[in-house]
């Protein structure tokens, strides 16, 4: 037990806002409103503004900006400095490939010199018991339509960004600390989640959903991450969240989907997991995500450490078994109809699925790892009624061309 408490002091958990600093503008939809609710009046924020909060509302924490006070949603700031975005696949000859297998054949001299066996090493690579990195490197390969300019609803009075916000990522920039030690974290789990249920290698439709999640990305705070979804294969209903913008979906669940804006809703739900840090927050400081570095090596050079197994073991549980507690879910269910709304999807598509499976078989998964479905479904009529409908183009709803493809 001493072990692996040790082994978890890299995860902090989600703190309140007011208690980190100053948070920062991060997406093009953030506006200092006049009340906690994203239909209320308010004037446009500049990205990269430094915001200091003074309290929190649910999903808004008031702030101070230019010498006035009101509110923005935690969607749309984050207490991450700016940073670039990391790029996943890194190929055998960039640098940091370099640095990580350098740094897990170091790792491995030093157990190796302490006498430790193998075991206790926990050398594992792509072809491991637990992992599948394999196949976690193609669904980061996969090719999609990135959204454009033209497609989104954009603010005209927000300044210096392009509407996806790349001016305000200059190259000069790197990419924090601790976004690296999130998608290094993440992608270790999400390669174990792939050793347990198969990855549909389907090339259109993870283009597809994966044009979906960037559109709905585009908006929201974490312009340091690289979202991918893809399709596991399963019977069971459910959709899963990895740090470091990793989602999964079971083709049970795509099955049950009527539009995409139902779609979208589920993708919202799990990126706002994500967004609100609801996996927690890491530091690239501890010693134990040092030798982490491995999880970004090139193709067969992955590396895990006894220690960091551990906590993998407990975090694999909580995410994939025993789910998040109600109140992180029902916050995830407000930032799917904010992040929805925002991206000119209908802000209803996520209760309305959510109303499909009150009446559905093979929820047992479902219902293990979130809240009571009729809970959720009350709740969601709430944020629908109190969020603003975005003016701008309608995504085209090409969900059932790629719905028809799926296996019965």
């Amino acid at each position: 037990m001493r072990a692996l408490s040790q082994t978890v002091l890299f995860l902090f958990l989600a703190q309140s806002l007011v208690a980190k600093g100053n948070v920062y503008v991060q997406s093009t939809k953030a506006k200092l409103l006049s009340q906690p609710k994203l239909s209320a009046d308010g004037s446009a924020l500049v990205m990269g503004e430094v915001l200091s909060p003074i309290s929190e509302q649910g999903l808004f924490v008031q702030v101070r900006a230019r010498d006035q006070l009101g509110w923005v949603s935690k969607l749309f700031v984050s207490p991450l400095p700016p940073g670039n975005q990391i790029k996943l696949g890194i190929t055998s000859n960039s640098s940091e490939a370099v640095v990580a297998r350098q740094r897990a054949s170091d790792f491995t001299k030093t157990a190796a010199a302490r006498g430790l066996s193998e075991t206790q090493k926990m050398r594992l690579r792509g072809e491991g018991d637990l992992y599948d990195f394999e196949s976690l490197r193609w669904l980061e390969s996969v090719p999609f339509e990135s959204p454009t300019p033209q497609s989104l609803p954009i603010d005209p009075k927000v300044e210096n960004t392009n509407g996806l916000g790349h001016l305000f990522f200059s190259s000069e920039l790197e990419v924090a600390k601790e976004t690296k030690a999130e998608v290094k974290l993440g992608r270790s789990l999400a390669a174990r989640l792939l050793k347990k249920y198969p990855l549909v290698r389907d090339t259109e439709l993870t283009g597809y959903l994966n044009g979906v999640v960037q559109r709905l990305a585009v908006v929201s705070s974490r312009k340091d991450l690289s979202f991918r979804v893809g399709v596991i294969e399963s019977s069971q209903i459910n959709a899963y969240a990895c740090p470091g913008g990793f989602i999964f979906i079971t083709t049970a669940s795509l099955k049950k989907i009527q539009s995409e804006s139902e779609l979208a809703g589920i993708i919202a739900h799990e990126m706002g997991h994500i967004v609100l840090f609801h996996n927690g927050e890491f530091k690239q400081s501890n010693v134990f995500l040092d030798i982490l570095s491995g999880l970004l090596s090139p193709p067969g050079g992955e590396v895990v450490n006894a220690a960091t197994s551990q906590v993998l073991d407990e975090l694999e549980k909580q995410f994939f078994e025993t789910g998040r507690d109600m109140k992180l879910e029902l916050e995830a269910d407000e930032a799917a109809v904010g992040l929805t709304s925002q991206s000119g999807y209908s802000p209803v598509g996520l209760s309305n699925y959510l109303n499909t499976l009150s009446k559905s078989e093979g929820t047992e998964s479902f219902k293990k790892t979130h809240p009571d479905t009729t809970i959720r479904i009350a709740k969601l009529v709430f944020y629908e009624s109190t969020i603003g409908i975005e003016n701008g183009p309608i995504p085209k709803d090409r969900w059932s061309e790629f719905k028809s493809k799926l296996k019965p």
